[in-house]
């Protein structure tokens, strides 16, 4: 392959895409693609090729197998191809997914999916959502009657997870893709409108970008407003409990002695500190009520089915369920 050093970056996804890297202090640091064989991981991992000798990028890819599809095996090997064409070592993992109580296929597999890449990347996982993702991750949070923390959406980093495409609607990426030549597989499961995600892409999000031009723009500006706000709400929370990390346990008076409306913002706080989902509002807001106002004989509780709240001793306990 011809050495790029010298050469200026492309306008549009090349541009956007260096610019994130560079951001985040990531010249010279080994990344991995979460590659699907689709159109926009095939784009971020052309883009990351394209760009990594110019910031001197340690590139490699994981592909997760998840057997969900009859089309399985042919996207692997299309995932396999494209990588020995591009020179970018790429490891196959086959994963089984199996949904826990509660939860749907496409959140087992995307939790799998994000396990398998964590645990076979070499450095940070690049993941290729991007802007109109986002306005669909916000809608979609919203309508479940997510508080401010879903509506902020899906940050650029977290942890090991950097998204540099967020910033970008899924047109940029077609029409790079058109541009380059790409070639890419398509998973037909992305065009069932019974999943809720599928039905805001094909039936909601273009009705409102024929009557809103910049919607998907707009809801991505609302949604790093949103995920600042609930960053401040969280350093609040931080404060009322006078550590610097969410731990458990609790003492109930602190409950007691902070407003109703901050010590449910510390519950909401302690609980995603701790990685778990939260509860619905009602039922949140009726449990810290509970731990409020019980007296010394009395012992709040509450279970879901990944975790289990508790009261002993005037002290509030978190348990995640093995």
């Amino acid at each position: 392959m011809v050495d790029s050093r010298n050469k200026s970056f492309n306008k549009g996804v090349e541009a956007t895409l260096a610019s994130i890297l560079i951001r985040h202090d990531l010249k010279g640091q080994a990344l991995t693609v979460a590659y699907s064989g689709g159109l926009d991981s095939t784009v971020l991992l052309c883009a990351l090729k394209s760009i990594a000798p110019l910031l001197d990028l340690h590139l490699t890819a994981v592909h997760v197998h998840h057997g969900l599809s009859k089309n399985a095996d042919k996207w692997s090997a299309h995932c396999v191809q494209t990588c020995a064409r591009l020179g970018v070592d790429l490891s196959v993992i086959e994963v089984f997914v199996k949904p826990e109580l509660g939860e749907g296929i496409e959140a087992a597999a995307r939790k799998i999916r994000l396990d398998a890449l964590l645990a076979h990347s070499s450095g940070r996982v690049c993941m290729a959502h991007h802007a109109d993702d986002q306005a669909e991750t916000v809608l979609h949070n919203l309508l479940r009657g997510s508080g401010l923390r879903g509506a902020g959406g899906i940050p650029v980093l977290r942890g090991c997870v950097l998204r540099p495409f967020l910033e970008l609607p899924k047109e940029s990426l077609r029409e790079y893709a058109a541009e380059h030549q790409l070639e890419w597989v398509e998973d037909e499961s992305n065009k069932d409108r019974y999943f809720t995600r599928n039905y805001l892409r094909h039936e909601v999000v273009p009705i409102l970008k024929a009557r809103f031009p910049k919607a998907v723009e707009q809801l991505s500006i609302a949604a790093k407003r949103f995920s600042d706000a609930q960053v401040l709400l969280d350093d609040l929370a931080l404060m009322d409990l006078k550590k610097d990390q969410f731990l458990f346990p609790l003492e109930t008076s602190l409950l007691r002695e902070l407003t109703e409306i901050r010590a449910r913002n510390l519950m909401r706080s302690l609980l995603s500190g701790n990685k778990v989902q939260l509860p619905d509002e009602r039922r949140l807001n009726e449990f810290v009520r509970q731990v409020r106002t019980a007296s010394n004989d009395r012992h709040p509780s509450m279970e879901t089915p990944t975790y289990r709240l508790w009261v002993v001793a005037n002290e509030l306990h978190f348990a995640k369920k093995v």
